[in-house]
């Protein structure tokens, strides 16, 4: 699980320096990838703190990205 949380956390830093360098969508999906990651560690570790922060990020993130596939279409 300790693996899971860094390789999260990397993920998530990643994203970040792919939005603070407008990398669209990458930044987004990594995004999205980081904060499936840590809802997983906060369902193992039942640490409703990092749920709160990061299941609603799926939906925000998700919805953005499935809004931007169908404007590509």
């Amino acid at each position: 699980m300790i693996f899971l949380k860094y390789t999260a956390a990397t993920v998530i830093l990643t994203a970040i320096c792919l939005h603070s360098f407008d990398v669209y969508p990458l930044g987004v999906i990594v995004h999205f990838i980081g904060a499936i990651l840590w809802t997983i560690v906060g369902i193992k570790w039942r640490e409703g703190s990092i749920l709160l922060n990061f299941v609603p990020q799926i939906f925000i993130l998700g919805s953005g990205l499935v809004f931007y596939l169908i404007k590509l279409s």
